[in-house]
Parts: structure tokens; sequence; C-alpha cells
């Protein structure tokens, strides 16, 4: 029998950046872990942003950082790389997808991967141990549909955090949000496309779904698909304080001066009419 050689940790994403850079990927050879990671997540951001913001209320950067519905576990194995004694907890239900995370974001970490505990469990039953920052990004939180569902998750978030902790939630929203379309944005190798396939506006439901082009003309079609409810700002904000926490702010997104999205996040009152935008709400325990 023919012996395999080890695939080393990362593999994975060096094979994907070199057929990418070749122009050789396609929906055979492509990992949709990968292309999710390239084309949604801006994590490097999201580090800056969480000392900012914790920095701010504390006077201190946060150690240990808890990514719910964490996937690939992507922001986790940053976070631990971020700086030395950064120690993370993953949380996702989803088996195969936090082996990915293992292999290929964990494992590169080296002597830095025991600070990286990934554990499969619905979110709503983890509370331990308490963490400085409990994130909740990609707009995963959205899957929960009613006010009781969303409350008792906001509710684990609150008993889950230290004193001194901060609960970190996106959202994005605006006349767009409420719209079937399909938002396209190139990238090396291969072409991201957002599809809103559907909304309904009794209940806020939406269906979302990820394809990906490329190159050879062909799809890699519904790589990833959402079935969430559009919670707004104002009652998440509302319902964040009812489930115990003692303040919430609204992060809005500043613009520059031809009137574009800058990526910087700043405390608001009172944002723009824009026809989209994204937000981050941060809830102090």
């Amino acid at each position: 029998m023919a012996k395999t050689t080890p695939r080393h940790p990362g593999y994975v994403r060096d094979r994907m950046k070199a057929l990418a850079a070749s122009g050789e990927l396609n929906a055979r050879n492509a990992d949709r872990h990968w292309l999710y990671e390239e084309s949604v997540q801006n994590v490097d951001r999201e580090l800056e942003f969480i000392d900012r913001v914790f920095k701010r209320h504390y006077g201190r950067k946060p150690t240990f950082v808890r990514e719910d519905f964490c996937g690939t576990a992507l922001l986790c194995a940053k976070w631990v790389a971020h700086r030395r004694g950064n120690t993370a907890l993953g949380v996702d239900f989803d088996g195969p997808t936090l082996d990915w995370g293992r292999a290929n974001n964990v494992a590169p970490l080296g002597d830095r991967a025991g600070r990286v505990t990934l554990m499969e469990d619905d979110v709503r039953n983890v509370t331990s141990p308490l963490c400085d920052v409990l994130a909740a990004t990609n707009f995963s939180w959205w899957g929960f549909k009613t006010r009781a569902a969303l409350g008792a998750y906001f509710r684990n978030c609150h008993a889950s955090l230290r004193q001194e902790g901060l609960l970190m939630l996106d959202c994005f929203g605006g006349p767009e949000a409420q719209v079937a379309q399909e938002e396209e944005r190139s990238l090396e190798g291969f072409d991201y496309i957002w599809d809103q396939d559907g909304y309904n506006p009794i209940t806020g439901e939406t269906r979302c779904h990820i394809h990906f082009d490329f190159p050879d003309g062909k799809r890699l079609k519904r790589a990833f698909s959402y079935d969430w409810r559009i919670w707004t700002l104002a009652e998440t904000h509302d319902l964040l304080l009812e489930s115990g926490f003692s303040a919430v702010d609204v992060y809005w997104e500043g613009t520059n001066r031809g009137g574009e999205p800058n990526g910087i996040y700043r405390i608001s009152v009172k944002g723009d009419s824009a026809p989209a935008w994204v937000a981050y709400l941060i809830a102090r325990r």
C-alpha cells in the first residue's frame, strides 16, 4: 500500500491561495470554508475594534474571547496569535466545520494552539468559563427568530461574561436589506455573490445565499444558505437591556470625504439614511 504524506497544518489555505493566484481555482477544487473566510470575514479589523472598545470602558485590554457560532474559529485563532497570553473559546454545533478550523486555523498556531478551545454544542448551553468578550458576528444570531428565543440567548450571554465584560453583535439593515437582489464582488481568483433570495415583511424573515463564481465560468451555487429574521437595532437594543445588560451602544460606520464607508465604527445615537449599512452593538454586562 502506498504511503501518503501527512498534510502540514494550514495545507488547505496554502493550496487555495496558490490556485487563486494562478487562475486555476474552480468549483471542483475550491474549499468553501476558505472562500468564506477570504470574502466575508475581516477578523484583523475586528481584533482592533475589540481592543479599542474594551479599553474605552475598562481601561485595559481583554485576554479571553469567546466566539459563538464560530464556524472555522478564525477569530479564535487570530485572537490567540494577536497577543501573547490571549485565550479563546469557540462554540458551534457543526462538528465538521470545527474540525476544518482545528486543522487549518488552530493547528498552525503551533505551541499556542492549546490556548484555543473548540466546543461542539448549542451556544445556549454554554456559560463557562466566564469571558471578557463574547463575540457573535457574521449575523448568525439572527437564526433566533422569536423574541423569546433571542432573549434566552442574550440572558445566556449575560451569564457567560465576567463582571467587566462585553457582548459584541453585528447587524445590517437599510431599505436594500428588504429587497431580493444579488451583490457581486471580485476577489483574487473568484467572485463572491451575496444573494438576498426573499424577504417577508410580516415576519421579518429573510433567505440569503452565498455563491462563488470562477474564471472558467462555473458557479459554486449556494455554498452557504441562511434562514434568518432581520432584527432592527432598536428592538435588539431594548431586548439586550431587558436581558440584564447595564448599557448598550451602537457603533455606526463612518464615511470618507466621498461619502463612502470607511470601516471605522464609533458610538452614535443617529445613523444616516444609507440604503444599506452594517453596525455593531456593544452590550456591557
